[in-house]
């Protein structure tokens, strides 16, 4: 049986590896393989872009980890993540998304395994620390999916393996 000390830094560990290296470097081939149109195309008018939902995620991770776990200074403007239609370049969209990813690395940084169990920065939500990255790190992965799924209609066969890449190169995977 492995200590709650273990069990927490392990824990950590897992998430940081998810939130700041495998679910991002999934994310940066997607936008590497779409062209700005690609990009920003929509199905419908309800539908978000792959373009949209970079921006959510650099916004959800900017105010629920970097800004409320890591006291980073974040004004959020979450209907803006949404209302863009192609105002960004792929350029301008990675260097957003990079630098919410480096603010989460310095957020993680700073955290202790123990601070897992302090009460949540959420309350309205949750009630551990725990469980606020926990729940980013699931907001992530669904968007991710998403962001994949615009790719690979776009680019048949371009990401091939992404997830198993990722997870493989991350060390989050070992065979």
């Amino acid at each position: 049986m492995i200590s709650s000390d273990v069990f927490n830094e392990n824990v950590l560990n897992a998430l940081r590896l998810r939130i700041t290296v495998v679910l991002p470097q999934q994310i940066r081939e997607c936008i590497a393989q779409l062209d700005d149109e690609q990009l920003w195309w929509r199905p419908n008018a309800q539908s978000n872009s792959a373009g949209n939902l970079v921006l959510h995620l650099a916004g959800a991770l900017q105010e629920f980890v970097c800004r409320r776990i890591g006291r980073f200074d974040y004004t959020r403007n979450r209907d803006a993540e949404f209302a863009q239609r192609a105002s960004a370049s792929k350029k301008e969209l990675q260097a957003i998304f990079d630098e919410a990813i480096e603010k989460c690395k310095a957020t993680f940084d700073a955290l202790a395994p123990a601070s897992l169990s302090e009460p949540s920065t959420n309350p309205e939500y949750y009630s551990t620390l725990y469980e606020d990255l926990f729940g980013a790190a699931f907001h992530m992965a669904i968007h991710t999916g998403q962001i994949v799924y615009i790719t690979k209609m776009f680019k048949q066969g371009a990401i091939e393996g992404i997830w198993a890449k990722a997870h493989r190169s991350s060390g989050a995977w070992r065979t």
